[in-house]
């Protein structure tokens, strides 16, 4: 992963990340939006198709635990 920077997302990138953070318990977002970013570090330019599918694959993985 690259050095830490801030994730610039668009309006509707960043209600998809809610949306799907709304579903986990309180306990476990702060971890869902670390998996994001982390996701996401060396995406550039960070479109709706990544954004999407980093949700996608942490949430997939979630609920394979």
């Amino acid at each position: 992963m690259s050095t830490s920077r801030p994730l610039h997302l668009t309006d509707t990138q960043l209600a998809s990340v809610r949306r799907a953070a709304a579903l986990l318990r309180p306990g476990e977002r702060s971890q869902f939006l670390q998996a994001i970013a982390y996701e996401l570090a060396d995406v550039d330019p960070i479109d709706d198709e990544a954004v999407k599918g980093a949700v996608e694959a942490i949430m997939d993985a979630a609920a394979r635990r």
